[in-house]
């Protein structure tokens, strides 16, 4: 009730209520006072009279000022002002946001104000920039904008022209398609790109990132990405890809013998967390299987959706389907997977159904039932906060009140700049730095870099990300250039001994000017705090053994580039 005051809607609602309020104590007044008076008047000059307090005039009026009367010239004058100051004060703001609009340039628009648009608004507007916010929804455009004082929103049809050019796209630094559904997104790059082709030469390219909520379109799609080029610079990012791969790199699900994993919910994420699970699983065991069980009400169907797109599927895994709906089980479905718990249990569980009470409840009833603490139960939430607190410590203590259940919080992690703004070239940094972890000694401390992608600052991640520049480049020197990722655990491009030497000295060559340029200088030990480093010398000059290290890092860029999704192709 409160929270609906405090709105502009609630406040409308508010003066409604007491201009009913003050019209009929009027009305009661001026009866009142005809009564008294013998004066006889018809309800409609009654109405009249009341509508003239505002005007504080009384002069159709003859009598006493009853209390009704006395209370209502004083209120009603108040409340005609009142609604006349708040009416021009919404009027002025509008053409104000509208004016600001209009002058807008450099600045990012964010096509779509539900609540992935929302976040990422909010997440443009955290990293300085000046956000314009357009949907067709009057409310969600406010609601947005009330959110954060730092957002501008329109309500228009951002696959419309018009609307586009409103939001002055021709002076845009970026716009983020944001919506629900892919054809409108693809329509609305479209009309900008059209604008784009219009802007004054010179300008920038308009940076453009339109979200497929179709992880398989956006992987083909984002092919282009690395060489996008024109009046528009296209690009196309899949929440639901991006997040699982996040997932399986914060939560492992492939730890030794025996790995079952087991994932409840086949929505877009869950069969994009399949996917993901088993281009893993194969490049971690190339020619092997491990048994995979999936829990959703069209189990069946869906598995058969996923193995006609990812033949691959059906090579890595041994699938155990249990067609049932967790919203309204039946005897049967909750039968099997009882037995499924006590017979075959799963290693590593992930509950990525979309309704998070639903997802909470099944994830602490798993944790209940499976060995306590031993087997990971991973659970989807919109965000850290709301229901995924349920999940933290008890009191001020260390004791989590259900061991071994953790948070997935999906648009933290997916509505970032980095992550709609990179790319490619993101999802490829983010790999990189996982290749890094994954090679560091097992008491590594967790300072530094030597933590998590979603731990580091902007400036930490811009290592990994000017390796991913550089690997582009020493590809295309080679004659080769990335593809979305087909072919399992199948053998990469066979580099020659010349080639795979190339790329170890170009990436020796980079890392050399990187440590230069930031002040390191070379010494015959490691001095962190001197900044010098006995590695920094040419390529002819290093050791023997470290030059076999590169060379040998240089053999393993496939697989890296694998568990991003992407494989490396010969250019016809």
């Amino acid at each position: 009730m409160i929270a609906l005051l405090r709105s502009p809607r609630g406040r409308w609602y508010l003066l409604a209520a007491l201009w009913v309020v003050v019209i009929v104590l009027g009305i009661g007044g001026f009866i009142q006072q005809s009564r008294e008076s013998g004066e006889h008047r018809s309800f409609l000059d009654t109405v009249y009279l009341t509508l003239q307090l505002a005007t504080l005039d009384y002069d159709g009026s003859a009598g006493d000022m009853n209390w009704r009367l006395q209370i209502g010239r004083f209120v009603v004058p108040i409340m005609a002002a009142s609604t006349v100051l708040i009416t021009a004060s919404i009027v002025f703001a509008d053409e104000l946001n509208r004016w600001r609009i209009s002058r807008s340039a450099g600045h990012t628009v964010v096509a779509g104000a539900g609540d992935v648009g929302k976040r990422l608004a909010v997440a443009f507007a955290d990293a300085g920039e000046r956000v314009v916010v357009v949907d067709p929804d009057a409310g969600r455009v406010t609601a947005t904008a009330n959110a954060d004082d730092r957002l501008l929103g329109l309500v228009g049809d951002p696959t419309d022209p018009g609307t586009l050019a409103r939001v002055r796209v021709d002076r845009a630094r970026r716009l983020v398609v944001s919506g629900p559904e892919d054809a409108r997104n693809v329509r609305a790059a479209s009309a900008a790109a059209a604008l784009a082709l219009g802007a004054p030469r010179g300008r920038p390219a308009l940076r453009c990132a339109v979200q497929l909520t179709d992880a398989e379109l956006a992987s083909l799609m984002r092919a282009t990405d690395l060489d996008s080029a024109g009046g528009m610079r296209l690009s196309y990012f899949s929440l639901h890809e991006r997040a699982a791969r996040s997932l399986l790199s914060e939560n492992p699900p492939f730890t030794g013998a025996g790995d079952h994993p087991l994932v409840i919910g086949l929505g877009r994420f869950g069969r994009s967390l399949v996917v993901a699970l088993g281009q893993q699983w194969a490049h971690q065991h190339p020619g092997r299987r491990t048994p995979l069980t999936l829990v959703d009400a069209h189990a069946g169907g869906r598995w058969a959706d996923l193995t006609q797109r990812h033949p691959a599927l059906a090579e890595v895994f041994d699938p155990e389907l249990i067609d049932v709906d967790l919203a309204r089980p039946s005897a049967s479905g909750v039968e099997a997977l009882a037995t499924l718990l006590a017979e075959r249990p799963p290693t590593w569980v992930a509950v990525v159904v979309d309704d998070e009470p639903l997802a909470l409840a099944n994830a602490v009833f798993l944790q209940q039932r499976l060995p306590s603490g031993r087997v990971p139960v991973v659970v989807r939430m919109g965000s850290a906060a709301g229901l995924g607190t349920l999940l933290e410590t008890v009191g001020s203590g260390t004791t989590r009140a259900f061991p071994g259940v953790s948070v997935f919080p999906f648009l933290d992690r997916t509505c970032t700049v980095a992550s709609v703004d990179g790319g490619i070239r993101e999802q490829l940094a983010e790999s990189v730095h996982e290749d890094y972890l994954a090679g560091l000694p097992s008491g590594a401390t967790g300072t530094g870099l030597q933590r998590p992608w979603a731990d580091l600052g902007d400036d930490e991640r811009d290592l990994s990300r000017r390796r991913v520049d550089g690997i582009v480049g020493d590809l295309a020197a080679l004659g080769c250039e990335l593809v979305p990722l087909r072919r399992w655990g199948a053998p990469g491009v066979a580099f020659t001994d010349d080639e795979t030497a190339l790329l170890a000295e170009r990436e020796h060559q980079r890392w050399y000017d990187d440590r230069t340029a930031s002040g390191w200088t070379y010494g015959a030990t490691r001095d962190d705090t001197a900044r010098t480093n006995p590695l920094l010398v040419p390529w002819a000059e290093l050791d023997p053994t470290v030059r076999q290290s590169n060379l040998d890092a240089a053999r393993a860029l496939q697989p890296m580039l694998a568990r991003a999704g992407f494989e490396v192709a010969r250019s016809v």
